[in-house]
């Protein structure tokens, strides 16, 4: 089921279903809580938040606060108002980001982490997510439907089409998302940014982490996966199957990757409530 709550002047739309030791698990940018709740195996309870600018929650708010750290605080606000002290965190690309960025605020609040192809390691503006500020140029500029026409003659999109049909139209699906123009600094400024400033070694994120990724993704690239599986002293990469050679056995074994983590002695202490 879908609740509201209010923080920092927003009204935050998340998801909170089943029973049992909490997983918050965090959508990717542009996205929902429809995508996590799509890769859950609909084992224990489900939290998702709805960052600001995505899904439900209302309004945008003001542009400088569409930040990693930002919606890592928000985050943070939804757990205490849930009373959750201590739960396994996952996210999915942004969510990723989202969930390694509280982590590192607040590790005791953290028993687990699941980043699920991140598209983000140490830097701002990584290339992979080059597409994303052309996007919310063309919705300022062209609009929704003209805008999506004229990305697909880029040369930013034909890049990515080339490797991956489902990753390009991903990309498209930017332009009909619900207020997509009003929301397009979303698609400047997290790209900018970055989940964490400081850089390696992060010795605060030593929880047992599972790192999912795969190949022949434009937007999600496996050396970024590997890159944060190398960097977190207890983390485990697992590739699965790419979304370009079959989306619902990628969804699968995403899950099943998810569920096994979950599961192991390392990570199944029930969180408190």
């Amino acid at each position: 089921m879908r609740f509201t709550f209010p923080h920092d002047g927003l009204a935050f739309c998340y998801l909170d279903e089943g029973s049992g030791a909490p997983f918050v698990f965090q959508h990717g940018l542009g996205g929902d809580a429809a995508q996590p709740r799509a890769l859950w195996s609909g084992k224990g309870r489900l939290v998702c938040l709805e960052c600001r600018g995505h899904g439900r929650t209302t309004p945008l708010g003001p542009t400088a606060d569409l930040s990693f750290a930002t919606f890592a605080r928000d985050l943070a606000a939804l757990l205490d108002a849930l009373g959750l002290r201590q739960v396994a965190l996952g996210g999915v690309s942004m969510g990723a980001g989202v969930a390694v960025r509280l982590a590192y605020e607040q590790p005791g609040r953290v028993r687990a982490l699941a980043l699920i192809r991140p598209a983000w390691y140490d830097a701002p503006s990584p290339p992979n997510l080059a597409a994303y500020p052309v996007i919310a140029g063309l919705l300022r500029s062209e609009g929704p439907e003209r805008g999506r026409a004229a990305l697909q003659r880029s040369a930013v999109y034909r890049r990515v089409e080339r490797e991956s049909r489902v990753t390009a139209e991903s990309l498209l699906a930017q332009f009909t998302r619900p207020g997509a123009v009003a929301r397009s600094p979303l698609l400047e400024r997290l790209p900018a940014d970055r989940p964490l400033s400081e850089p390696a070694p992060w010795p605060q994120l030593a929880t047992p982490t599972l790192v999912v990724g795969t190949e022949r993704d434009p937007v999600h690239p496996a050396a970024c996966a590997d890159a944060w599986a190398r960097a977190l002293p207890n983390a485990t990469l697992r590739m699965v199957t790419p979304k370009a050679v079959d989306e619902e056995r990628h969804a699968r074994e995403v899950t099943a990757a998810v569920d096994t983590f979950l599961a192991s002695p390392d990570v199944a202490a029930p969180g408190a409530t």
